[in-house]
């Protein structure tokens, strides 16, 4: 079945260590990764994926390709947001689709999960 998910786009090898840090660490680093870095030769070839509430989802081979067709058109530096749509085949997401984000959305969809967490601590 298909869903949507939102977070950062962000190559394999940063990701990696970004996830190693707590949900928040994890998305703060997310946030701040490079276009740039992003574009380097063997970060390209480690491939793609998107970290979401401080998860590690890796994209499929159309994923992949997806990926570097929109970072090489924006014009965005950092705040690489995106929600991809697609399914899931264990670890790998086929993606579907792949489209840009305003950061302010989902940070605002963030900070309303965070506040549904809260009351449900709070019950």
């Amino acid at each position: 079945m298909s869903h949507s998910m939102k977070g950062y786009l962000v190559h394999k090898m940063c990701a990696t260590g970004m996830v190693k840090k707590s949900p928040e660490e994890a998305m703060a680093k997310a946030a701040k990764h490079t276009t740039s870095c992003a574009l380097e030769e063997s970060c390209m070839e480690s491939g793609f994926g998107l970290i979401s509430e401080g998860e590690w989802y890796k994209f499929d081979d159309a994923g992949d390709k997806q990926a570097l067709a929109w970072l090489k058109k924006t014009d965005k530096k950092n705040d690489l947001m995106v929600e991809v749509t697609g399914t899931h085949d264990g670890d790998i997401i086929m993606v579907a689709s792949l489209k840009e984000l305003k950061a302010s959305s989902m940070k605002k969809e963030m900070k309303h999960e965070e506040m549904k967490k809260d009351e449900m601590k709070m019950d």
